[in-house]
Order: structure tokens, then sequence, then C-alpha cells
């Protein structure tokens, strides 16, 4: 028991120590607390207990994470939970190490952190935003230039704040939002609302007013689709901006002054959408990318953030199936995040109405949730099996904000971690530096297929820069040029440097000595590309503006010896000249990796370029290879075919040149020169293997068809045409032909399958023709079949002129079965009647009836009406009286919608009838069984008291 009593008691005090670092933190940024009072010696004497013991405790809650370690003289502890931001180490050499940490993520947790994508596509959109802000006065007018939900007006938003913050903007400013669509039409109303007016202005105008301009004084004015304004409020606006004053509206004597920032948002080409003058007085442009430009990672957190946003709304722990989550992302949304926040709240909303109806304590959101529109028969897409459309995420197990630890970082941990294995003798020199590479491959595989529709403004920087030092240094040390696609490679992780944390001081500072020797030993395995990295990096440095450090001069002669791996002076070797940005380059460099030798090189031939300027690209190389006789230069087509009209014919080399370059000749020919193949030999072994081979596939254009059958003949067949042609909401490109079920079973209409592209056969018989679908007339009918409709008249139709196309298949349906039925009545005119009650019944029940129904509707309502003006039957409805008691409000509505066709053919609608229409509606009953039963009960009635007709 004494025992207990004692761990009791240790646990209590450990508990007090830890909460009085908390206590003596709380309120204080790092800057701010006296570190004295966190020492071991300080805290024992606040609670009174051996400065030992203190000790013990603070190293044990170090150990179990819950400190961070300050080693001054003396050591000091914080508690972790009382940073002001996540991202500190666990240890510090210093409290000066510590307060720049601070500072570090106090600035990364600027109004922009929370942002999605302020690291990755929004970064170089911040950094101008951010720049345009801090330009001494009142800042520089911005643009937000992107499609419409991309985020603009949050971005506007977010630039306000971050003017607050930055005191550029003090607490009396504020930030004025105008749409300028909402005055496209009335530019006199924006003019008086921007500048104001004065009393008697105009009709209305009773007293002075101020206008959007003083209210956005010191403060920031947003306008939105400002495209949309005239060309006379433009040139009003353009005015204020040149000069800084302006008049209200019915005063040109007193002049008015306003401070305003300006930001301006944009749908359109803002060269075209705006005035010229008015577009001078905006410098900066800022491009918004689209959800489809921008990386997977941040579309998955812009799903997951959106989550947990209606989460909080619902109160409810919320899950998507896998299908859906998958669905989300691989979706492309014309209308960008604004249409993928949508679509999530419509689904969410069905899925709260089922949780509420299966009493579910989760709020699970399924694939059959989201909007039809969304929905495309994902069951069949090929990337989801069967378990993912069942299998229930929750929100935590969705990539998590921010998406953890960048890439790079990772990378970094892998690379040294391989190395300090390497160090103590684990790994061989080739194992390290082969698995170092492979997890260098790893890391280019995601800046690539991780981003692949993305490319920033920075990107075109940094490629720009490494291109313009790309040949000197080649040239200096003897090396080939690097390839654009290399080029690429290297300024996508460049640019990814600059969008994201660099690694810690600490971090680099714990490995130092590590980092100094894997320095020292890729110096010893390749020191001319260290050399080559080492001028690289300053200049990048310069002129990016970018802190490059040892790791980074680690990576950079990483990805040099990547690029040459292999690298042997080729016995002959083969220039690549091609037209296209990357042609020749991707086709060399294919063929040196998959030879495994450094045989191609390449000259790319972009189309704008002159002819002479590649030629006296190539005659540059020939001049500056050393040690060789003998070249190949392989070409595409056109003016390159001629090329040796204008090499110089005095360069001491044998030249052969190949026409028609492609990657399986080119392999053809390094293999050769690998096999040591003399120049004649070689080019005539090109010459007849570069002969080629046809295929004809015979599938030509078609014009589109559907064909319709019938078992009955070509006449029913005929009039199936007739009533799909009538059906369609708008003039198709296809044609609809009607043929013989025997001619269609025989395959004798190959004819029409040669003239024709058969998309589908609609009728009353599935012949299962081979690979074409079949939808019969009656499933399209009971909409029955609607995904095979989709997926076959999708391509030519939307979703809303489907749902017209079925609208019309059942009017027109029942239009021809009424031509039988009516004797007195024209049918076309009284289906449009009909139609117009059927519609208001929908829409004041608030349901939609199926086919079925409404073509039983179409009929007996016409049938209806015919009878009631011929008065051709009496009508028996059981227990009327009831009926009468317990629907007052749907006999009233039955007779507001049956008012017009009532005084058209002057009627009135027995209560008796409404009730079968009721009975039929609402209770989904057969008519005609209905009226067989009453016809029985009321032959029973009448012959009970005697009456006979």
């Amino acid at each position: 028991m004494d025992w207990k009593r004692s761990r009791v008691m240790e646990n209590k005090t450990k508990r007090q120590l830890y909460e009085r670092i908390e206590t003596q933190m709380t309120g204080r940024s790092v800057r701010e607390l006296d570190l004295e009072l966190f020492c071991a010696r300080s805290l024992a004497e606040k609670l009174d207990i051996s400065r030992n013991l203190a000790s013990q405790y603070l190293n044990e809650l170090f150990y179990e994470g819950k400190l961070i370690k300050i080693g001054a003289h003396p050591t000091c502890f914080l508690a972790r939970s009382a940073l002001e931001n996540d991202g500190f180490a666990s240890v510090y050499d210093n409290a000066e190490d510590l307060w720049n940490q601070a500072d570090q993520l106090q600035e990364k947790r600027s109004v922009f952190s929370d942002l999605i994508g302020g690291n990755g596509s929004l970064h170089y959109a911040i950094e101008q935003c951010k720049a345009a802000m801090n330009y001494p006065g009142s800042g520089l007018a911005v643009l937000l230039h992107g499609p419409t939900g991309s985020g603009k007006s949050l971005l506007a938003a977010k630039l306000y704040d971050y003017c607050v913050q930055r005191g550029l903007i003090g607490s009396e400013g504020r930030l004025i939002t105008v749409n300028c669509a909402e005055y496209s039409d009335n530019p006199d109303f924006f003019l008086t609302s921007l500048f104001g007016y004065t009393k008697g202005a105009y009709t209305g105008a009773e007293k002075d007013s101020e206008g959007l301009l003083a209210l956005a004084d010191k403060g920031m004015l947003f306008l939105d689709e400002i495209h949309s304004l005239t060309p006379e409020c433009q040139e009003k606006l353009f005015l204020f901006m040149d000069k800084g004053v302006y008049h209200r509206v019915g005063d040109n004597q007193k002049w008015l002054a306003s401070t305003v920032r300006f930001v301006f948002a944009t749908t359109e080409n803002p060269d075209q959408a705006l005035l010229k003058t008015l577009f001078r007085r905006i410098p900066i442009v800022i491009q918004i990318p689209a959800l489809k430009e921008r990386p997977l990672t941040e579309k998955r957190e812009l799903i997951r953030y959106i989550l947990e946003t209606e989460q909080t709304k619902f109160k409810m722990s919320v899950r998507i199936s896998e299908s859906a989550y998958r669905l989300l992302e691989q979706h492309e949304f014309r209308h960008n995040i604004g249409e993928l926040k949508n679509d999530i709240q419509v689904g969410m909303a069905g899925a709260y109405m089922k949780a509420i109806k299966n009493a579910s304590p989760t709020l699970d959101l399924h694939i059959s949730d989201l909007p039809s529109g969304l929905v495309r028969n994902p069951l069949r897409n090929p990337l989801m099996d069967q378990g993912s459309v069942s299998r229930l995420l929750p929100l935590g197990e969705l990539l998590p904000r921010g998406g953890g630890e960048s890439r790079y970082l990772l990378f970094y941990q892998a690379a040294m971690q391989n190395y300090e294995r390497f160090q103590k003798h684990e790994l061989s020199l080739d194992t390290f530096l082969a698995t170092t590479t492979l997890q260098l491959e790893q890391y280019v595989d995601f800046l690539f297929f991780n981003n692949e529709n993305f490319s920033s403004p920075q990107e075109e920087i940094v490629q720009s820069l490494l291109a313009n030092i790309n040949r000197p240094l080649n040239k200096k040390y003897g090396m080939p040029e690097l390839s654009n696609n290399e080029i690429k490679i290297l300024a996508r992780y460049f640019t990814d440097l600059l969008q994201n944390e660099p690694i810690s001081a600490v971090e680099l500072r714990r490995r130092g000595r590590s980092i100094s020797d894997f320095q020292e030993t890729l110096k010893t395995v390749n020191p001319k590309l260290v050399s080559i990295a080492n001028e690289i990096l300053p200049l990048l440095q310069t002129g990016l503006n970018l802190p490059l450090g040892a790791f980074e001069e680690i990576t950079t002669t990483l990805f040099f010896l990547y690029f040459n791996r292999g690298y042997q002076p080729a016995p002959i070797p083969v220039v690549i000249m091609a037209h296209g940005y990357s042609i020749a380059s991707g086709i060399a460099e294919l063929a040196n990796q998959l030879l495994h030798q450094n045989i191609f090189t390449a000259i790319d031939m972009p189309v704008e370029s002159h002819f002479e300027t590649i030629t006296n690209k190539l005659k540059q190389y020939l001049s500056e290879i050393r040690n060789c006789h003998e070249i190949i230069v392989m070409v595409d087509m056109g003016s390159l075919e001629g090329i040796q009209k204008y090499i110089d014919q005095t360069a001491d080399l044998d030249i052969g040149i190949i026409n028609n370059v492609t990657t399986k000749l080119a392999l053809d020919v390094g293999a050769m020169i690998m096999e040591g193949d003399s120049l004649e030999t070689i080019l005539e072994q090109a010459k007849q293997r570069s002969l080629p081979n046809y295929v004809i596939i015979k599938n030509r254009v078609r014009p589109k068809a559907i064909l319709t059958v019938c078992s009955s003949g070509i006449g029913i067949a005929g009039k199936i045409a007739a009533l799909v042609e009538n059906s369609f909401p708008k003039k198709m490109d296809l044609t609809v032909i009607p043929i013989a079920a025997d001619t269609l079973q025989h395959r004798q209409a190959s004819g029409i399958f040669d003239k024709y592209n058969v998309i589908l056969i609609l009728g009353t018989l599935n012949l299962k023709p081979q690979g074409i679908p079949f939808i019969s007339i009656e499933d399209i009918i009971n909409q029955s079949d609607s995904w095979a409709l989709k997926e076959k008249l999708g391509m030519l139709m939307n979703d809303e002129e489907l749902t017209v196309f079925t609208q019309n298949m059942v009017r027109n349906f029942s239009l021809d079965n009424l031509i039988d039925y009516l004797t007195i009545l024209n049918p076309e005119k009284i289906i449009v009647y009909v139609e117009e009650i059927l519609e208001q019944i929908q829409k004041r029940l608030e349901f939609t009836l199926s086919n079925n129904i409404l073509i039983g509707l179409y009929l007996h309502i016409s049938c209806l009406i015919e009878r009631l003006i011929i008065d051709k039957r009496f009508v028996y409805y059981l227990n009327l009286e009831k009926f009468e008691a317990e629907h007052a409000d749907f006999i009233a509505m039955i007779r507001e919608v049956f008012g017009r066709v009532c005084r058209a053919y002057n009627v009135v609608i027995p209560t008796a009838e409404i009730g079968y229409l009721y009975n039929y509606i609402v209770q989904g009953k057969s008519v005609e069984k209905q009226v067989e039963c009453v016809e029985e009960s009321k032959s029973e009635l009448m012959e009970s008291v005697g009456f006979t007709e």
C-alpha cells in the first residue's frame, strides 16, 4: 500500500509540474517568456520539491513528447501544448534558435496559412498580392483573373485580412465588396453608388449620400466582375485612380479625396474586356488557376475541408464511400471549387435525410447521394472495384489538411539515413548510390505525376534561368547539355523548394557533420558534377532569392548523376534533330535510358525557330566534338532533310545523315553502335529497317444512326421511328431508320451498318445484335433502363435534354393511343390541356409521377373530358361523402388545375371522378380496375333496389 501511495504522489507531483509550466506560458508568445522560470531549479522552488526530482520529472515529460528542451544554461523546458504554433522541434541548442524558429512559424501562420494551395498552386499569386499591398502609399491595384468558382473572392478577403494584420489598413479601414454585374444595365446607378450624390442630383435624391469610395476610404474596395461595367463607368473609375479625387454626382464644384486599395476580379480576358486606359492603371494581373489545373493533392484537401465544414454544420460524424470520394477526386468541375462545394452540399442533404430516416448515428455520403449530373454510371468505371462502392472512409482517413510533411523533406530524411548506413558500412558505395537514386526518381515522379496539370509562373522563371546557364556550364566542363526534359525536372525541383518549408536550421545543425561528409563522398564519385552544382546554385540563389544550402547542393549533384548515369563517350555519337519543343529530347532521353549508355544528344527545333538558328547549333556542336572521327545526324522531316548543304565540309569528321527519325530507329542505330558496326553498315541497315509497314483499319467516320424494329413488321417500326424523331428535344446529328425484324435477324442489313454508325436499337423485339445495345420502348416509358439511355445518348444530349426526350416519348406515345380512343375530340388539342394539368398536379403535390402513371392519366383524363361532353357514362364512387370530408384540399386543387379545360369545353368535374383521380395519383391504384369494380358495385346496387335498364 505504501508503494501504491508513493506512486500516486509521484504522478500528482509530475502533473502539477506540467500544469505549472502550462500556466506560466498561457497568453505569452515564446519571445515574451522568461526562460529562467522554466528551468529545474526555479520550478522546484515553486513546487517545493528537490531540484533533482524536478529534473527527473522534466526529462520524463520530455521523452513522453509533452515538453521541448532548450539546451541553454540552465536547461529549460516548455510545454508543447502551450506553444502558439505547431512545427517546433523537440530540442534547441539555445534560446536564439527557438526564437528564430518561432518567428519563422509566425510568419508562416499568416492569414494565408490555412489557404489550401498557399504553398502550392497559389503561392506565386499570394506573393504577388503581398508585394502589391506593401507598395508605398496605398499599394498597387491588383486584378485577379480566373474562371468562375476558382476562389477570387476568397483571395480578395484574405488580402484585406493580410493588410490589417500587417498594419497597412487601420482599424477604421473597411472591406467593401461590389458585384459589378448588378450594374451592367444601369451605369448611372453604379456611378451614384461609387461616388455618392448630393440632394436633388436626381429624382428621389432627398439628401446627400456618401458613395463606396467614401465608405472604403483607408480600406479596400473589391470590384468583382469588373468586365461588366460599361466603358463610361470604366473611364470614370480610371479618372479617380489617376487623380485620387472625385466629385459626388450632382456636384461639380467640391473635390473629395479617398485613399483606397483596389482589388478587381474578372473571368474574362482583361485585354479584351477592359478599357486600355483602365487596364494600364492595374499593374499587377494575377492568374488564379482553375480547379483542373491545380495539383491533385490540393483537390483532395479541398474535398476534405468541405466535408469537415459540413460535418460541423450537421453536428454528426461524416463518412464518405470510397467510390464517392474517387468520383469527386476524378470529376472535372466546370465551375471549379464553387461547383465542387455545391455538389457535396447536395449530397450531404440527401445523406442527412437518410440518416434521420434510419436513425443512424453517422452521416454516410454514398455515390447515389451525389447530383445526377455528376454521376455518370460510376459503377462501370474500371477504377472502382466492387468493394470501393460500399467501403466507408471516416474523414480522418482522407488526406490531412496540409498533406503532412513535404516530399522533399521525406527525400532528405531517406537520403541521410542511406548515407548514415553507408558510413556504418551497412551499405556499399554502389548500393548507397543506387538506393538514393531510386528514391530521387520517386521524388521526381511525385513532382510530375501528382502535379501533371500544374505549371506555375515560378517554374517558367526557373526553367528560363536554367536554360540560359545550360550551355556555358556544360561547355566549360565538357559534359552533354541538359535536355529540355532534364531542365524541366530541375525547374520543378527548385520550384518545389520555393513553395515549401525549408529544412529547419536545427535539423541541419544536428546532421551537419553527416551532410558535410556526404558532400565529400560525392566529390570522390564525380568531382566535375559537384563543381557544376556549385556553380549553378549561387546563380539560382541570386535570381530566385532562394536560400540554397549544403543539402540542396547534394540533391543537385544527385540529379546530375542521375542525368549522366552510365555516361561514357560513344564510339559514334548521334545527334537527333526534330521539330517540336522536346521531341528530339524525348527520343534521345528514352533511347539512352533503354540502352543504358549516353549515345544520343538532342537539338530541339521549336516550330517558330529559324532554320539558320538550328544549323548554327549543329555547327557549334560539331566544332566542340573531341577525339571522334565519325558522327551520325538523325533528322525528322522537311528542311532538316537537306541539312548536309549547310554543314562545314572542312570539318575533320565523317558525317552520316538519316531522315525520318523515330524512337525505334534510334534504338536500332544505338544497338548497332554498341555492337561496333561501321558507319556505312549502320547507315545501310538503318535504310532497310526504316521502311514502314501498314495496316488498314476500315473505320471511317460514319453518320450516327438509331434503328427501330418491331416484331409486327416494318409498318410499326416506322411508327416507332416517327415517335422517336418527334420526341427529340432539338435537331439531332443522327438518323432514325426503321428496319424489319427478319432483315436485322439475318444480317441482311449490312448496307446500313456499312453506311451508318449504329449506336442504338430501339423497339419491341431484342434480336441481340452483336456489339449494339438494345433498349425496348417499354423500358423507356417505364424508365427501367435510364443508364443505357444516358450512356448511348449522353454524347448527343445533356441530362436536361434526356429528361425532355423521355417526357416527349410519354406524351407522343399517349397521343398515338388517344387517336384510337377518342371519337369527337381532337387528340392534338386535348393533349395540350392534359399536359398542363399533369404538370400542375405534380408541381402542387411536389412529387414526380412515373411514366406508366402519366400515360394512364393522359388517356384517362382525355377520355374523361369527352365522356363529360357527351354524357355517355354514369360514375359512382364508394364512400363519396367520406372522401369529400377528408380530402377537401385535394378536391379544390383538382378543380383549380382543371379550370382552363373545363371552361374551354363547358364541363364540370364531378367529385366522384376526382375520387378516382385521387386513388390513381396518390394511392397508385389502376383507374381501369377501379372503374370495373365500381361498375360491378353499381350494377349490384341497382338490382338490389329493383332497377333495371
